[in-house]
C-alpha cells in the first residue's frame, strides 16, 4: 500500500514537473483512485488473512523434550537426513499464509536440578513430520516440557530479565565452523547452565528459531550468497589506474587474486555438503533476582558460542555508544517485541542470517555421548523401541498394568496381556519402584476377581494394598497373614499344619514343612541327620493327625520338640505309624547323640516364644488353607515379619506350602485349575543357598495354575539353580538400577544390550523392560514405573471389624497349647489300647493309614 501511494506522488511530481495542469493532474487521480482503492482493499485483505493465519499458528505450537540415551551418538550423515526432514515439514500450497510462525524453535533451558533440557517446538500440524523425523535418532526418548522441566521455580518478586538476539557479524556468505562431534557442540552450553541457581528463581533460555528454505525459496537463497559473494570481492578500481588511464584488465594484481580466491573459498566452504538453508533468529534470555547474576548468566552463555566462529561468527545485535550505552535488545522500546518473538516462536530477526544444516548441526541434535557434562537430562541407557503393547484400561480384565512408556502421543500406560504371563522376576535398588509395580498389578488382578498372594517381609506394601481391596465384596476374599508387632493376634487364621484336609496330602504338607526349615536354615548335604529328624518327625504328627483331630486335639507344630525329646510321648506315637517309621525311632534314633536334636528343636522353641506365630501355628483347627485359596480365589495378603531368621521360617512355610498344594492340584483337569497369582518380595528370604528345592518347584507349578512374580534387590543373592529357573521360565523381565556385578549378569541375559553401565545409572521409577507379547520376546525397552494413584482409586468402603477366617483368640490356644502335649498323650494310650484289643499294634497303624486316605 505504501508503494501505490509513493507511485501516485511520483506520478504527480513529474507531471507537475513536465507543465502539465492541476486540472489535469486531478484528473488523472480521479481516474486512477478505483484501482489504487481496489488495490488497497485487496491488500488490506490479505494481510489480514495473513495475520489471522499467523496468530492461529502460534498458538498452535508444541514442544516435546527429546531426552537422550547415555550412549546416543548421531553421525553428521544422520543429522544432515534429520534437517531434510523438519525443512520439509510445510508442504501444504497456503504454507506462506503463516510462514512466520512455521520455524522450528530448538531450545536449550535448565530444569529444577541444573540439567540440559532439550527442547523442540513446531506448529501442531507438523507435529507428526517432527516425531517421524526424530526417529533418525536411535536412543531418544520423547517427553512432554512440563515432565522434563519440571515445575517452574518460584517466580521472584524482583527479578532481573536480560535479553540479547544475536546476528551474524560479516555477511552470510562468510561460513561459521563446521563443528565436531567430540567435544559435542552443546557442551559448553551444559555448562553455564550449571551455574545456575533455580531455588533462587534464576532461569536461562537459549532459542534458536529455523525457518527452512525448500524448493524455489531454496534456490532463491543460494543466488543470493552467490551475488553476496560477487558484490563482496568484486574488482574495485584504483585511483591511481583512473587518473593514468592506463588500467588493464588483464594484468590482476595480487591482491585481486586473494580476493578471487577467497571468494571461492568462502562460497565453497559454506555451500559444500551444507544440507539445507534455513534462515536463522537467535534469541537468548537469562532471569535473576539481582542483574548482575542475570548478566552473569548471559555472559556465559554468549561465551559458549565462541567455539562456531571462523571467518563468520555470532555478535550481539544492536549499536554501541562507546562509553555511554549499549542499545541492543533490552531496550524498553525494543523488549516487547523481543518478548513476543520469545514467547511465542514468531519469526522476525533483527537482519536476515542464511545458515546451512552444516553450520547448525550442534544445534540440531540433543547431546551426544561426547558432551561429558554431568548436569545434562538423559533418559539412561541406549535400548530399542517399546513394543506395540495395548494401553491398560482398569476395566480390561485380560491385561496387568505394567508401566509408562513414550510413544508418539506421549507417555501411555501400557499392560501386558494374562494369557502371555507365567513368571515375572523384578530386580532392582530399594526405593526405585520395583515393589509399587508390583502393588499396582496385585491390587489389579484381586479387583478383576483373581485369586492372589502377596507376601511382604516389611509390612508396608500391605498397608499401601489395603485402602484399595476395602470394598465390602473384596473384603470377604482377604485373608490377611500380619504378624508385625503392635498387629492384633486375635484377627489372624488358624493355621494348623497338621490338621489336615481341604485336598492337602499329608505327604505334601510334610515335604512343605521339610523345605522350609531346609531353605530357612541353609540345609544343604552336610545336614543329612537334621533333615532326617525333620522329615521323620512331621511325617509321626501327620500320621496321627486324623485320630486326634475329630477330637480336637490336633497336633501342632509345637509337638515336635516333644516327639523328639519325651521318651513315653514317643512311645505313645509309635504305634499309629508305619513299619519303617517305627523301626526308625525304635532303633536308629536312640543311637543319635543327645545334641541332634537340638538344630530342630531350638528353632521350633524359638517360634513358641512369639506370641504372633504361637498364636497362628497353635490353633485347634485351621481357618487357612492355601488349596481352598486357590480354589476359591481368595486374597491372601502375609507379613511374616523381618526380624530373623524365625520370621524367615514362617515365610519359608509359606511359600513351600503353596508350591507344594499347587501340585496337590494334579487331581484336576488342566482347564479346571484357576489361575493363582503369588507375588514374593525379598525372594532370596526364601531361596536357601544350600536347599535348590525352589528352583525344582518354579519349574513345576506353572503347569498346576499358579503365575508367580519375584522381586528382590539384587540377583547375585539367589542361588545359581533358582536364578536360572527364573530366568529360564520368565515371561517378564525387568531391572531398575543395579551395582556393576548384578548388571553383568542380568545384561548377559540381553546378550549384552544395555551395556551394564546404564544400568547402574537409572533414575528412580525407570526400568529397563524385557517382555513376552503375543508368544514372542521383545528387545529390552524403557519403561516408568507406576503408582496405585496414578492408576485406581481408593475404595470408598470400609472393611469389617471382624478379620474373615480368624481364628481362635489369642488366649485361648496359648492355654490350649499348654495341656496339649498331656492330652495328646492320653487320647492316643485310649486309642492305642482300643486298637490293641482287635489284634495288637499293627492293625491300628493299618487302620490310622486307611483313616488318612480317606481324608
Amino acid at each position: 500500500m505504501l508503494a501505490i501511494f509513493a507511485a501516485i506522488l511520483a506520478l504527480a511530481a513529474w507531471r507537475a514537473l513536465s507543465g502539465i495542469q492541476l486540472e489535469r493532474l486531478l484528473e488523472l487521480a480521479e481516474s486512477a483512485a478505483p484501482l489504487a482503492l481496489g488495490t488497497i482493499a485487496i491488500a488490506s485483505a490479505l494481510a489480514a488473512q495473513r495475520l489471522i493465519a499467523t496468530r492461529r499458528a502460534l498458538r498452535s505450537r508444541r514442544a516435546v523434550a527429546v531426552v537422550p540415551a547415555d550412549e546416543f551418538d548421531a553421525e553428521p550423515a544422520v543429522v544432515l537426513s534429520f534437517a531434510a526432514q523438519i525443512a520439509g515439514s510445510e508442504r501444504s500450497v497456503t504454507a506462506w499464509w503463516r510462514r512466520r510462525a512455521s520455524a522450528v524453535r530448538v531450545s536449550l533451558a535448565c530444569d529444577r536440578e541444573r540439567r540440559l533440557v532439550y527442547l523442540m517446538e513446531v506448529p501442531a500440524r507438523a507435529t507428526e513430520v517432527l516425531r517421524g523425523a526424530l526417529g533418525a535418532f536411535e536412543g531418544v526418548e520423547l517427553r512432554s516440557a512440563e515432565e522434563a522441566q519440571g515445575e517452574p521455580p518460584p517466580a521472584a518478586s524482583e527479578a532481573t530479565t536480560v535479553r540479547t538476539e544475536l546476528i551474524l557479524a560479516h555477511p552470510s556468505i562468510e561460513p561459521l565452523a563446521r563443528p565436531s562431534g567430540d567435544p559435542d557442540p552443546l557442551q559448553p552450553f551444559a555448562a553455564a547452565m550449571a551455574g545456575l541457581d533455580p531455588a533462587r528463581g534464576e532461569e536461562a533460555s537459549v532459542c534458536v528459531d529455523l525457518l527452512a528454505a525448500r524448493g524455489h525459496r531454496a534456490g532463491r537463497l543460494r543466488r543470493r550468497l552467490r551475488r553476496e559473494a560477487r558484490r563482496r570481492y568484486r574488482e574495485r578500481p584504483r585511483w591511481g589506474d583512473l587518473l593514468d588511464g592506463e588500467r588493464r584488465r588483464d594484468r590482476a594484481r595480487p591482491d585481486e587474486l586473494v580476493d578471487r580466491r577467497l571468494t571461492g573459498q568462502a562460497l565453497d566452504a559454506k555451500l559444500r555438503d551444507a544440507g539445507s538453508l534455513f534462515e536463522a533468529q537467535v534469541l537468548i534470555s537469562t532471569r535473576a533476582p539481582e542483574r548482575g547474576r542475570a548478566k552473569l548468566a548471559m555472559q556465559r552463555l554468549l561465551a559458549a558460542f565462541e567455539p562456531l566462529a571462523d571467518r563468520n561468527w555470532f555478535r550481539v545485535s544492536g549499536l554501541a555508544l562507546p562509553g555511554v550505552a549499549f542499545l541492543g535488545s533490552d531496550l524498553p522500546l525494543r523488549r516487547r517485541a523481543f518478548d513476543r518473538r520469545a514467547a511465542t516462536g514468531y519469526f522476525r530477526p533483527a537482519r536476515r542470517m542464511i545458515l546451512t544444516a552444516r553450520e547448525l548441526a550442534g544445534f540440531l541434535k540433543p547431546p551426544t555421548a561426547n558432551c561429558r557434562a554431568e548436569n545434562v537430562l538423559r533418559c539412561g541407557a541406549l535400548l530399542a523401541p517399546a513394543p506395540p503393547l495395548e494401553t491398560f484400561e482398569a476395566r480390561r480384565d485380560d491385561l496387568i498394568p505394567l508401566g509408562k512408556i513414550a510413544g508418539e502421543e506421549g507417555e501411555r500406560l501400557v499392560g501386558v496381556r494374562v494369557a502371555d504371563t507365567f513368571f515375572s522376576y523384578t530386580a532392582g535398588r530399594s526405593r526405585y519402584g520395583k515393589t509399587e509395580n508390583a502393588i499396582v498389578q496385585f491390587v489389579h488382578l484381586a479387583r478383576s476377581g483373581q485369586g492372589c498372594l502377596f507376601l511382604d517381609p516389611h509390612g508396608d506394601a500391605l498397608d499401601r494394598i489395603a485402602p484399595y481391596l476395602a470394598a465390602s465384596e473384596l473384603a470377604r476374599r482377604i485373608v490377611r497373614i500380619d504378624l508385625r508387632p503392635g498387629r492384633s493376634v486375635d484377627e489372624l487364621p488358624g493355621w494348623n499344619l497338621f490338621d489336615l484336609g481341604g485336598g492337602i496330602d499329608a505327604e505334601a504338607r510334610v515335604e512343605a514343612i521339610v523345605d522350609a526349615f531346609a531353605s530357612a536354615l541353609e540345609w544343604g548335604e552336610r545336614s543329612t541327620r537334621a533333615i532326617n529328624l525333620t522329615t521323620q518327625a512331621a511325617a509321626a504328627l501327620a500320621a496321627i493327625g486324623p485320630v486326634l483331630s475329630p477330637a480336637g486335639l490336633a497336633p501342632t507344630i509345637f509337638q515336635i520338640p516333644t516327639l523328639l525329646s519325651d521318651e513315653k510321648w514317643r512311645s505313645a506315637v509309635l504305634p499309629f505309624l508305619p513299619q519303617a517309621s517305627r523301626r526308625f525311632w525304635r532303633d536308629r534314633f536312640p543311637l543319635l547323640a543327645a545334641e541332634a536334636i537340638t538344630p530342630v528343636t531350638n528353632m521350633i522353641d524359638r517360634l513358641r516364644a512369639s506370641t504372633p506365630i504361637t498364636a497362628l501355628l497353635g490353633q485347634r483347627q485351621t481357618t487357612y488353607r492355601v488349596r481352598e485359596a486357590m480354589d476359591e480365589r481368595l486374597i491372601v495378603l502375609a507379613c511374616p515379619g523381618s526380624g530373623g531368621t524365625r520370621d524367615r521360617l514362617l515365610a519359608n512355610l509359606i511359600v513351600f506350602d503353596l508350591f507344594h498344594g499347587a501340585r496337590s492340584r494334579a487331581e484336576l483337569a488342566p482347564d479346571q485349575r484357576k489361575l493363582f497369582w503369588p507375588f514374593f518380595d525379598e525372594v532370596q528370604s526364601y531361596d536357601g543357598a544350600a536347599s535348590g528345592n525352589l528352583a525344582a518347584l518354579l519349574e513345576q507349578s506353572a503347569k498346576f495354575g499358579l503365575r508367580a512374580a519375584f522381586l528382590n534387590q539384587n540377583p547375585e543373592r539367589l542361588s545359581p539353580a533358582t536364578l536360572n529357573a527364573l530366568l529360564t521360565n520368565r515371561s517378564h523381565l525387568l531391572a531398575s538400577a543395579l551395582n556393576s556385578h548384578a548388571a553383568a549378569l542380568l545384561t548377559k541375559e540381553w546378550a549384552g544390550q544395555p551395556s551394564p553401565a546404564a544400568l547402574t545409572k537409572l533414575d528412580r521409577f525407570r526400568f529397563v523392560a524385557q517382555v513376552t507379547d503375543r508368544g514372542r520376546a521383545s528387545a529390552p525397552f524403557a519403561l516408568r514405573g507406576i503408582r496405585l494413584e496414578d492408576v485406581f482409586d481408593v475404595d470408598a468402603g470400609r472393611p469389617s471389624a471382624s478379620a474373615p477366617r480368624a481364628g481362635a483368640p489369642a488366649a485361648e490356644t496359648l492355654a490350649h497349647l499348654e495341656t496339649l502335649d498331656a492330652r495328646i498323650f492320653d487320647r492316643l494310650r485310649e486309642a492305642g489300647v482300643e486298637g490293641g484289643a482287635g489284634g495288637g499294634r499293627e492293625p491300628v497303624a493299618g487302620q490310622v493309614r486307611a483313616k488318612r486316605g480317606g481324608a
